[in-house]
Protein backbone atom coordinates (compact mmCIF):
# COMPACT_ATOMS: atom_id res chain seq x y z
CA UNK A 1 0.00 0.00 0.00
CA UNK A 2 1.54 3.35 -0.78
CA UNK A 3 1.51 6.48 1.23
CA UNK A 4 -0.43 8.39 -1.14
CA UNK A 5 -3.21 6.43 -1.29
CA UNK A 6 -3.41 6.28 2.59
CA UNK A 7 -7.51 7.27 3.70
CA UNK A 8 -6.98 10.73 5.57
CA UNK A 9 -8.90 9.05 8.27
CA UNK A 10 -7.90 5.49 9.36
CA UNK A 11 -10.01 5.53 12.70
CA UNK A 12 -12.46 2.77 13.04
CA UNK A 13 -15.00 4.57 15.18
CA UNK A 14 -17.23 5.87 12.89
CA UNK A 15 -16.69 3.43 9.87
CA UNK A 16 -18.73 0.62 9.15
CA UNK A 17 -16.67 -2.91 9.36
CA UNK A 18 -17.87 -6.01 7.83
CA UNK A 19 -16.10 -7.76 10.48
CA UNK A 20 -14.20 -11.04 9.14
CA UNK A 21 -13.65 -13.96 11.56
CA UNK A 22 -10.28 -14.76 13.50
CA UNK A 23 -8.67 -18.28 13.92
CA UNK A 24 -6.30 -18.62 16.20
CA UNK A 25 -2.93 -19.87 15.45
CA UNK A 26 -0.17 -21.36 17.41
CA UNK A 27 3.63 -20.18 17.23
CA UNK A 28 3.31 -17.12 18.44
CA UNK A 29 5.62 -14.38 16.46
CA UNK A 30 7.27 -17.40 14.30
CA UNK A 31 3.59 -18.09 12.70
CA UNK A 32 4.55 -15.21 10.49
CA UNK A 33 6.91 -16.64 7.64
CA UNK A 34 10.43 -15.22 8.07
CA UNK A 35 10.62 -14.45 11.57
CA UNK A 36 13.08 -15.94 14.26
CA UNK A 37 13.23 -15.70 17.75
CA UNK A 38 15.26 -16.50 20.93
CA UNK A 39 15.33 -16.18 24.65
CA UNK A 40 18.24 -16.79 27.05
CA UNK A 41 19.53 -15.96 30.36
CA UNK A 42 22.15 -13.62 30.55
CA UNK A 43 22.64 -11.90 33.87
CA UNK A 44 20.55 -9.11 34.02
CA UNK A 45 18.36 -10.96 36.19
CA UNK A 46 19.70 -13.40 39.01
CA UNK A 47 17.54 -16.57 37.49
CA UNK A 48 14.91 -17.31 34.24
CA UNK A 49 15.51 -15.76 30.89
CA UNK A 50 15.90 -12.34 30.44
CA UNK A 51 17.40 -11.53 27.28
CA UNK A 52 14.97 -11.86 23.79
CA UNK A 53 15.62 -11.67 20.40
CA UNK A 54 13.24 -10.96 17.34
CA UNK A 55 15.15 -11.58 14.26
CA UNK A 56 13.80 -10.67 10.56
CA UNK A 57 16.47 -12.09 8.40
CA UNK A 58 15.09 -10.34 5.45
CA UNK A 59 14.14 -6.98 7.42
CA UNK A 60 10.88 -5.75 8.21
CA UNK A 61 9.20 -1.98 7.91
CA UNK A 62 8.43 -1.26 11.73
CA UNK A 63 6.65 1.58 13.72
CA UNK A 64 6.62 2.09 17.56
CA UNK A 65 4.32 3.91 20.11
CA UNK A 66 6.30 5.03 23.56
CA UNK A 67 5.79 5.99 26.92
CA UNK A 68 4.16 9.34 27.36
CA UNK A 69 6.45 10.08 30.71
CA UNK A 70 8.71 12.40 30.97
CA UNK A 71 11.26 10.50 32.07
CA UNK A 72 12.56 7.92 29.31
CA UNK A 73 14.61 5.02 29.42
CA UNK A 74 18.00 5.38 27.15
CA UNK A 75 16.40 2.80 24.24
CA UNK A 76 13.60 4.96 23.79
CA UNK A 77 15.45 7.77 22.61
CA UNK A 78 17.59 5.44 20.56
CA UNK A 79 14.42 3.75 18.74
CA UNK A 80 12.64 7.10 17.98
CA UNK A 81 15.53 8.06 16.46
CA UNK A 82 16.04 5.07 14.36
CA UNK A 83 12.61 5.10 13.47
CA UNK A 84 12.23 8.75 12.56
CA UNK A 85 15.71 8.15 10.01
CA UNK A 86 14.75 4.80 8.69
CA UNK A 87 11.54 2.49 7.75
CA UNK A 88 13.40 -1.14 7.49
CA UNK A 89 14.95 -3.39 10.17
CA UNK A 90 16.24 -6.75 10.83
CA UNK A 91 16.46 -7.32 14.41
CA UNK A 92 14.92 -6.48 17.86
CA UNK A 93 16.67 -6.96 21.09
CA UNK A 94 15.28 -7.28 24.43
CA UNK A 95 16.75 -7.00 27.68
CA UNK A 96 14.57 -7.44 31.66
CA UNK A 97 15.71 -7.17 34.84
CA UNK A 98 17.37 -3.56 33.89
CA UNK A 99 15.12 -0.62 32.82
CA UNK A 100 18.91 1.22 31.64
CA UNK A 101 17.22 4.70 32.81
CA UNK A 102 18.16 7.48 34.49
CA UNK A 103 21.99 6.07 33.84
CA UNK A 104 23.79 9.19 32.41
CA UNK A 105 26.11 9.24 29.52
CA UNK A 106 26.45 5.32 30.25
CA UNK A 107 23.12 4.18 29.22
CA UNK A 108 22.84 5.84 25.92
CA UNK A 109 26.39 4.05 25.77
CA UNK A 110 25.25 0.80 26.80
CA UNK A 111 22.54 0.97 24.24
CA UNK A 112 24.81 1.57 21.30
CA UNK A 113 27.36 -1.29 23.02
CA UNK A 114 24.08 -3.53 22.65
CA UNK A 115 23.71 -2.83 19.21
CA UNK A 116 27.01 -2.95 17.91
CA UNK A 117 27.34 -6.47 19.49
CA UNK A 118 24.07 -7.58 17.88
CA UNK A 119 25.04 -6.82 15.03
CA UNK A 120 28.49 -8.10 14.50
CA UNK A 121 27.06 -11.55 15.65
CA UNK A 122 24.35 -10.94 12.84
CA UNK A 123 26.58 -9.57 10.01
CA UNK A 124 23.99 -6.71 9.87
CA UNK A 125 24.26 -2.92 10.47
CA UNK A 126 24.01 -1.20 13.97
CA UNK A 127 21.38 1.14 12.60
CA UNK A 128 19.26 -1.99 11.47
CA UNK A 129 18.32 -3.19 15.12
CA UNK A 130 16.12 -1.68 17.91
CA UNK A 131 16.87 -1.92 21.40
CA UNK A 132 14.64 -2.17 24.35
CA UNK A 133 14.96 -2.61 28.00
CA UNK A 134 12.48 -3.59 31.18
CA UNK A 135 13.13 -3.46 35.04
CA UNK A 136 14.99 -1.87 37.88
CA UNK A 137 15.43 1.78 37.36
CA UNK A 138 18.62 3.61 37.65
CA UNK A 139 20.72 0.20 38.06
CA UNK A 140 23.75 0.62 35.65
CA UNK A 141 23.97 -2.00 32.94
CA UNK A 142 26.84 -4.65 33.59
CA UNK A 143 27.84 -5.57 30.16
CA UNK A 144 31.38 -7.31 30.81
CA UNK A 145 29.87 -10.59 29.74
CA UNK A 146 27.05 -9.26 27.11
CA UNK A 147 29.22 -10.26 24.21
CA UNK A 148 29.55 -14.07 25.24
CA UNK A 149 25.40 -13.99 26.33
CA UNK A 150 24.55 -12.32 22.93
CA UNK A 151 26.59 -15.26 21.01
CA UNK A 152 24.43 -17.81 22.91
CA UNK A 153 21.25 -15.61 22.37
CA UNK A 154 21.92 -15.67 18.19
CA UNK A 155 23.12 -19.39 18.72
CA UNK A 156 19.32 -20.65 19.37
CA UNK A 157 17.31 -18.55 17.39
CA UNK A 158 14.30 -20.44 16.28
CA UNK A 159 11.27 -20.46 13.85
CA UNK A 160 9.41 -23.03 15.66
CA UNK A 161 7.74 -20.81 18.53
CA UNK A 162 8.25 -17.35 20.30
CA UNK A 163 7.69 -18.66 23.76
CA UNK A 164 11.05 -18.52 24.85
CA UNK A 165 11.47 -14.52 24.12
CA UNK A 166 8.03 -13.60 25.69
CA UNK A 167 9.25 -15.68 28.53
CA UNK A 168 12.65 -13.62 28.69
CA UNK A 169 10.75 -10.65 28.33
CA UNK A 170 8.81 -10.50 31.63
CA UNK A 171 9.78 -9.35 35.09
CA UNK A 172 7.22 -9.57 37.60
CA UNK A 173 4.93 -11.29 35.28
CA UNK A 174 3.57 -14.59 36.44
CA UNK A 175 1.94 -16.01 32.77
CA UNK A 176 3.34 -15.91 29.32
CA UNK A 177 1.41 -13.28 27.21
CA UNK A 178 1.52 -14.17 23.33
CA UNK A 179 -1.10 -14.75 20.53
CA UNK A 180 -1.70 -14.84 16.73
CA UNK A 181 -4.28 -14.56 14.53
CA UNK A 182 -4.95 -15.40 10.76
CA UNK A 183 -7.77 -13.69 8.53
CA UNK A 184 -8.41 -13.08 5.61
CA UNK A 185 -8.73 -9.77 2.85
CA UNK A 186 -9.52 -9.91 -0.56
CA UNK A 187 -9.35 -13.57 -0.07
CA UNK A 188 -5.76 -13.41 0.80
CA UNK A 189 -4.63 -14.89 4.30
CA UNK A 190 -3.20 -12.34 6.54
CA UNK A 191 -1.60 -12.78 9.98
CA UNK A 192 -1.02 -10.88 13.07
CA UNK A 193 1.29 -12.35 16.00
CA UNK A 194 2.16 -10.42 19.61
CA UNK A 195 3.67 -10.98 22.64
CA UNK A 196 3.79 -8.58 25.92
CA UNK A 197 4.75 -8.06 29.02
CA UNK A 198 3.44 -6.45 32.08
CA UNK A 199 2.18 -7.18 35.40
CA UNK A 200 2.68 -3.96 37.37
CA UNK A 201 3.52 -0.03 37.23
CA UNK A 202 0.44 0.05 34.33
CA UNK A 203 -1.69 3.10 33.76
CA UNK A 204 -3.14 4.47 30.29
CA UNK A 205 -0.73 5.71 28.25
CA UNK A 206 0.82 2.27 28.52
CA UNK A 207 3.06 1.46 32.00
CA UNK A 208 5.41 -0.94 32.11
CA UNK A 209 4.64 -3.01 29.39
CA UNK A 210 6.49 -3.80 26.44
CA UNK A 211 4.50 -5.75 23.59
CA UNK A 212 6.02 -6.82 20.04
CA UNK A 213 3.82 -7.31 16.83
CA UNK A 214 4.19 -8.35 13.33
CA UNK A 215 2.09 -9.08 10.39
CA UNK A 216 2.75 -9.97 7.05
CA UNK A 217 0.69 -7.65 5.25
CA UNK A 218 2.34 -5.35 3.01
CA UNK A 219 2.08 -1.67 4.37
CA UNK A 220 4.88 1.47 4.86
CA UNK A 221 6.14 3.07 8.44
CA UNK A 222 3.57 5.82 8.08
CA UNK A 223 0.32 3.38 7.56
CA UNK A 224 1.82 1.16 10.50
CA UNK A 225 2.38 4.28 12.62
CA UNK A 226 -0.89 5.57 12.42
CA UNK A 227 -2.47 1.84 12.60
CA UNK A 228 -0.66 1.27 15.72
CA UNK A 229 -1.39 4.58 17.28
CA UNK A 230 -4.88 4.05 17.12
CA UNK A 231 -4.84 0.47 17.98
CA UNK A 232 -2.72 0.99 21.08
CA UNK A 233 -5.28 3.61 22.26
CA UNK A 234 -8.19 1.42 22.11
CA UNK A 235 -5.95 -1.74 23.87
CA UNK A 236 -3.33 -0.64 25.57
CA UNK A 237 -4.30 2.87 26.61
CA UNK A 238 -7.59 1.24 27.97
CA UNK A 239 -6.07 -0.75 31.21
CA UNK A 240 -4.79 0.45 34.56
CA UNK A 241 -3.01 -2.00 37.26
CA UNK A 242 -1.79 0.77 39.59
CA UNK A 243 -2.11 4.12 38.25
CA UNK A 244 1.87 4.39 37.61
CA UNK A 245 3.29 4.76 34.28
CA UNK A 246 6.66 3.57 33.79
CA UNK A 247 9.32 5.35 31.65
CA UNK A 248 10.04 2.33 29.58
CA UNK A 249 6.80 1.73 27.45
CA UNK A 250 7.47 0.34 24.09
CA UNK A 251 5.21 -1.41 21.32
CA UNK A 252 6.92 -1.84 18.22
CA UNK A 253 4.93 -3.18 15.18
CA UNK A 254 6.97 -4.97 12.16
CA UNK A 255 6.14 -5.64 9.08
CA UNK A 256 7.54 -8.55 6.41
CA UNK A 257 5.71 -7.02 3.27
CA UNK A 258 5.02 -10.55 2.27
CA UNK A 259 1.04 -9.85 1.71
CA UNK A 260 -0.15 -7.13 -0.52
CA UNK A 261 -3.83 -6.27 -1.19
CA UNK A 262 -5.43 -3.13 -2.31
CA UNK A 263 -5.14 -0.44 -0.75
CA UNK A 264 -8.61 0.37 -0.13
CA UNK A 265 -10.05 2.07 3.01
CA UNK A 266 -12.16 -1.21 3.81
CA UNK A 267 -9.05 -3.30 3.66
CA UNK A 268 -6.87 -0.50 5.82
CA UNK A 269 -10.14 -0.93 8.35
CA UNK A 270 -10.20 -4.68 8.37
CA UNK A 271 -6.69 -4.90 9.53
CA UNK A 272 -7.29 -2.27 11.60
CA UNK A 273 -9.89 -3.97 13.24
CA UNK A 274 -7.67 -7.07 13.42
CA UNK A 275 -4.48 -4.92 14.84
CA UNK A 276 -6.93 -3.58 17.56
CA UNK A 277 -8.26 -7.15 18.31
CA UNK A 278 -4.90 -8.33 19.08
CA UNK A 279 -3.52 -5.22 21.11
CA UNK A 280 -6.99 -5.84 22.92
CA UNK A 281 -5.55 -9.40 23.87
CA UNK A 282 -2.61 -8.65 25.13
CA UNK A 283 -3.97 -5.57 27.01
CA UNK A 284 -6.09 -8.18 28.29
CA UNK A 285 -3.78 -10.43 29.34
CA UNK A 286 -1.50 -7.82 31.34
CA UNK A 287 -4.57 -6.62 33.72
CA UNK A 288 -5.95 -10.32 34.00
CA UNK A 289 -1.82 -10.60 35.61
CA UNK A 290 -1.29 -7.66 37.19
CA UNK A 291 0.84 -7.87 40.60
CA UNK A 292 -1.37 -9.54 43.03
CA UNK A 293 -4.50 -9.49 41.02
CA UNK A 294 -7.72 -11.99 41.61
CA UNK A 295 -10.10 -10.16 39.94
CA UNK A 296 -10.59 -9.05 36.54
CA UNK A 297 -12.61 -5.81 36.15
CA UNK A 298 -14.12 -3.86 33.21
CA UNK A 299 -15.15 -0.46 33.76
CA UNK A 300 -18.03 0.07 31.11
CA UNK A 301 -19.10 4.06 30.70
CA UNK A 302 -22.23 4.59 29.04
CA UNK A 303 -24.68 7.89 28.44
CA UNK A 304 -21.41 10.07 28.65
CA UNK A 305 -22.13 13.85 27.07
CA UNK A 306 -18.71 13.32 25.03
CA UNK A 307 -15.96 11.09 24.52
CA UNK A 308 -13.65 13.02 26.58
CA UNK A 309 -16.05 12.79 29.22
CA UNK A 310 -16.38 8.84 29.04
CA UNK A 311 -12.81 8.24 29.15
CA UNK A 312 -11.96 10.77 31.70
CA UNK A 313 -14.15 8.89 34.07
CA UNK A 314 -13.70 5.33 32.99
CA UNK A 315 -10.25 6.00 33.78
CA UNK A 316 -10.27 7.44 37.00
CA UNK A 317 -12.81 4.84 38.55
CA UNK A 318 -10.44 2.07 36.95
CA UNK A 319 -7.60 3.48 38.60
CA UNK A 320 -8.77 4.22 42.36
CA UNK A 321 -7.27 2.55 44.42
CA UNK A 322 -10.73 2.21 46.65
CA UNK A 323 -12.38 1.42 44.09
CA UNK A 324 -9.92 -1.71 43.45
CA UNK A 325 -9.90 -2.46 46.94
CA UNK A 326 -13.07 -2.73 47.49
CA UNK A 327 -13.57 -5.07 44.43
CA UNK A 328 -11.14 -6.80 46.04
CA UNK A 329 -13.40 -7.29 49.83
CA UNK A 330 -16.70 -8.28 47.26
CA UNK A 331 -17.43 -4.71 48.92
CA UNK A 332 -20.15 -3.39 46.62
CA UNK A 333 -18.98 0.18 47.71
CA UNK A 334 -20.78 2.44 44.78
CA UNK A 335 -20.31 5.63 46.87
CA UNK A 336 -16.23 5.10 46.17
CA UNK A 337 -17.46 4.63 42.09
CA UNK A 338 -19.20 7.81 42.52
CA UNK A 339 -16.51 9.88 44.12
CA UNK A 340 -14.07 8.58 41.62
CA UNK A 341 -17.01 9.88 38.85
CA UNK A 342 -16.68 13.35 39.97
CA UNK A 343 -13.17 12.97 40.60
CA UNK A 344 -13.11 12.84 36.98
CA UNK A 345 -14.10 16.46 36.67
CA UNK A 346 -15.95 16.00 33.45
CA UNK A 347 -17.53 19.01 31.25
CA UNK A 348 -21.09 17.35 32.00
CA UNK A 349 -22.31 15.33 34.97
CA UNK A 350 -25.72 15.52 36.34
CA UNK A 351 -25.98 13.44 39.54
CA UNK A 352 -29.47 12.58 39.42
CA UNK A 353 -29.27 10.68 36.02
CA UNK A 354 -25.95 8.20 37.25
CA UNK A 355 -26.77 4.64 37.98
CA UNK A 356 -24.02 2.26 38.92
CA UNK A 357 -24.36 -1.16 38.89
CA UNK A 358 -22.38 -4.55 39.18
CA UNK A 359 -22.61 -7.12 37.15
CA UNK A 360 -21.05 -10.92 36.55
CA UNK A 361 -22.08 -14.04 35.66
CA UNK A 362 -23.88 -14.21 38.80
CA UNK A 363 -25.80 -11.43 37.93
CA UNK A 364 -26.50 -8.07 38.09
CA UNK A 365 -27.50 -5.43 40.86
CA UNK A 366 -28.37 -1.81 40.78
CA UNK A 367 -27.10 0.40 43.22
CA UNK A 368 -28.04 3.99 42.53
CA UNK A 369 -30.51 6.14 40.47
CA UNK A 370 -32.33 9.81 40.68
CA UNK A 371 -29.73 11.11 42.22
CA UNK A 372 -29.91 8.55 45.54
CA UNK A 373 -29.01 5.06 46.62
CA UNK A 374 -31.25 2.11 46.42
CA UNK A 375 -31.55 -0.50 48.80
CA UNK A 376 -30.53 -3.49 47.23
CA UNK A 377 -29.49 -7.27 48.32
CA UNK A 378 -26.33 -7.21 49.80
CA UNK A 379 -25.52 -10.83 49.84
CA UNK A 380 -26.54 -11.12 46.61
CA UNK A 381 -23.98 -8.18 45.88
CA UNK A 382 -21.44 -10.22 47.70
CA UNK A 383 -22.20 -13.08 45.83
CA UNK A 384 -21.58 -10.98 42.46
CA UNK A 385 -18.37 -9.43 43.16
CA UNK A 386 -17.04 -12.89 44.50
CA UNK A 387 -16.26 -13.87 40.68
CA UNK A 388 -13.38 -13.32 38.92
CA UNK A 389 -14.60 -11.29 36.17
CA UNK A 390 -16.62 -8.64 37.00
CA UNK A 391 -17.87 -4.80 35.00
CA UNK A 392 -18.60 -1.98 37.12
CA UNK A 393 -21.67 -0.38 34.91
CA UNK A 394 -21.79 3.29 34.83
CA UNK A 395 -24.56 5.33 33.02
CA UNK A 396 -24.46 8.98 33.04
CA UNK A 397 -27.75 9.56 31.02
CA UNK A 398 -26.81 12.57 28.78
CA UNK A 399 -25.77 11.12 25.67
CA UNK A 400 -24.54 8.96 23.27
CA UNK A 401 -20.65 8.73 24.24
CA UNK A 402 -19.40 5.32 25.52
CA UNK A 403 -16.05 3.54 26.73
CA UNK A 404 -14.79 0.49 28.08
CA UNK A 405 -11.44 0.20 30.52
CA UNK A 406 -9.84 -2.94 32.09
CA UNK A 407 -8.43 -3.01 35.59
CA UNK A 408 -7.49 -5.67 38.00
CA UNK A 409 -8.38 -5.63 42.36
CA UNK A 410 -5.55 -4.19 44.59
CA UNK A 411 -4.82 -6.87 47.16
CA UNK A 412 -2.05 -7.52 49.89
CA UNK A 413 0.23 -9.57 47.40
CA UNK A 414 0.39 -6.33 45.22
CA UNK A 415 2.11 -4.79 48.16
CA UNK A 416 4.40 -8.04 48.87
CA UNK A 417 5.72 -7.98 45.41
CA UNK A 418 6.58 -4.41 45.15
CA UNK A 419 7.82 -4.12 48.77
CA UNK A 420 10.26 -6.73 47.66
CA UNK A 421 10.32 -6.03 43.90
CA UNK A 422 14.49 -5.06 44.54
CA UNK A 423 15.08 -8.18 47.26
Amino acid sequence: MSQSQLPTSISSENAEIHSLTSQAISGGLCAIENVWVSGVHSGFKHRNKDLALIYFPKGATMAGVFTKNAIQSHHIKYDKKRLNEQATFKAIMINSGNANTFNGPKGDTDVQIMANTLASKLTIQPDEILICSTGVIGVPMDLSNFDDQVDTLTHNLTDGDSIQAAEAIMTTDTKIKQAAIAFEIEGQPVHLAAIAKGSGMIHPNMGTMLSYIVTDLDLGQETLQQLLKESVNQSFNKISVDGDTSPNDTVLLASTNKVSVKPTKQNILIFQEKLTEICQMMAQEIVADGEGATKFVTVAVKGAASQADAEAIAKQVATSSLVKTAVYGQDANWGRVLSAIGQSQPDYLDPAKIQISFISEKGEILTCKNGQGLVFDEDLAYEILSETEITIHIDLGLGNSKTAVWTCDMTEDYIKINADYRS
